[in-house]
């Protein structure tokens, strides 16, 4: 989707007046003036271009520096998906700002907050920088491919096999707390990572270890034989239990890596059912109400307003990745859109709040604003907004050499989804490291990121990934 010139006006008015989110989920230019305004509304919050401001980092507290690093990959998201030019440069300015001296977003500054989690949002978001062209770091700093490539390397020896078989920890630095833990964000975002590599460059290492990711994952127990996909697991009891938490961006980054495998495979059985799966299993983060159907929501803590600062912005990562697999996984298409609608709207509904009536909350089922605002809210609302753009969305190039074919139009799964959450377990709660609840994190910092996803599958009618849906 390229600019439209209702951005100029729209930004215009930002600065000069108070603009409430009025959407019309069938009209690319609301949708456009919808997007730019919740974008907006992200930037806001940025103070790393203000005195006493962190370049890169929205401040803390509250947002710890993953958060910005997934901001900050919604930015290059939005870029993309809308045209707008905006916001282009302070993006690129932030990535660059936080990429380390290995150039792989190893910071010495971040060393007691950083893990395997919270180096993989910022390197996502180098990942869809290499996907879609966003403009290339200055030289001699290298390409966004190859600091993605050395993200990767640091994965890679991470892969622990002392214990539990495999997989990696949730920190790297043994000195942290929750070094112990075994979580799905981790290993789901280095399975994401291995099969978006897999796709752009047709290496085919990275799908021997995304297959060693996705095998270790189911066979300890994160993911069920429902495709539910649950919060972690414990070294120090060699990983025999398993925390039941579910959260919607481990499912939602298993999805998208699933797609991404099924549609550089050529639609091959096992990724096409497991991405199916997937979807079908996100169930649990929709529908909160009868009379919010399809609508998305944090189910372990949204409705008791228990949510902590990470946790409301958890969303916006299911949402990315839904949309990323109905470009990647066409047969997924038309239940996708679905929800996409009827959570955009909702979300619309919510963004009603604070002097300018456009400050988003997190519910988006009660008819308005739910009193609550931040960052999380606020990136949400914006994936929401422009995630209805997919089907006008170029998706994911590849490198020059790597040539995809059309994948089988349609397929089926007979998976049902369980309707209710599981009972939490105990067991494998890391009680030993006070990091958070319920995955630990002393600062509040519970990951399960990214996302969680959608249901039934729909016919699909529209060409293959590597085309428009």
């Amino acid at each position: 989707m390229h600019c439209f010139l209702v951005f100029l006006g729209l930004l215009v008015l930002l600065r000069t007046t108070s603009v409430a989110i009025v959407l019309n989920v069938d009209d690319p230019k609301s949708i456009l003036a919808a997007s730019a305004l919740t974008a907006h509304g992200v930037q806001q919050l940025y103070t790393g271009n203000s005195h006493g401001g962190v370049l890169g980092k929205f401040p803390y507290p509250p947002y710890y520096w993953w958060e910005s690093g997934g901001a900050w990959g919604g930015m290059v998201e939005y870029w993309h998906y809308t045209g707008d030019e905006s916001f282009r440069n302070v993006t690129q300015q932030a990535l660059l700002s936080q990429l380390g001296p290995k150039y792989d977003f190893v910071m010495a500054a971040e060393a007691f907050d950083e893990g395997n989690d919270d180096q993989a949002f910022w390197v996502f978001a180098a990942m869809s920088a290499a996907e879609y062209s966003f403009p290339e770091p200055p030289s001699p700093i290298p390409s966004w491919l190859t600091i993605v490539q050395n993200a990767w390397q640091d994965y890679v020896p991470r892969w622990n096999s002392s214990g539990c078989n495999g997989g990696l920890k949730w920190q790297f630095h043994p000195e942290n707390a929750g070094y112990y833990y075994k979580q799905s964000i981790s290993n789901g975002a280095f399975f994401q990572l291995s099969a978006r590599l897999a796709r752009f460059t047709g290496n085919h290492t990275y799908v021997l270890w995304a297959e060693t990711i996705w095998n270790w994952s189911y066979g300890i127990g994160l993911i069920d034989q429902l495709f539910n996909v649950f919060d972690g697991t414990d070294e120090l009891i060699n990983c025999t239990g398993i925390d039941h938490h579910q959260w919607s961006y481990n499912v939602a980054v298993y999805l998208y890596g699933a797609a991404m495998l099924q549609n550089y495979t050529n639609g091959s059985s096992p990724w096409v059912e497991r991405t199916a799966g997937l979807l079908e299993s996100a169930n649990t983060f929709l529908s909160p109400f009868q009379n919010a159907t399809d609508v998305m929501f944090e189910a372990e803590c949204e409705l008791d307003m228990s949510c902590n600062t990470d946790q409301l912005s958890m969303k916006a990562y299911l949402i990315r990745w839904l949309a990323g697999t109905s470009m990647m996984a066409p047969f997924t298409a038309g239940r996708i859109g679905t929800i996409l609608r009827s959570s955009a709207q909702g979300a619309a509904s919510a963004c009603t709040g604070g002097p300018g009536n456009n400050t988003c909350g997190s519910k988006w089922y009660i008819g308005g604003w739910d009193g609550t605002s931040g960052l999380g809210q606020q990136l949400c609302a914006m994936e929401a907004m422009y995630a209805l753009l997919v089907n006008q969305t170029k998706p994911p190039i590849t490198s020059g050499s790597v040539v995809l074919q059309p994948a089988p139009p349609s397929a089926t799964a007979n998976i049902t989804a369980t309707q209710q959450l599981p009972k939490a377990s105990d067991t494998a709660r890391p009680l030993h490291d006070s990091k958070g609840s319920p995955g630990i994190k002393t600062q509040n910092k519970i990951r399960s990121v990214l996302t969680v996803i959608f249901t039934t599958l729909a016919a699909m009618h529209g060409e293959f990934a590597n085309g428009q849906i």
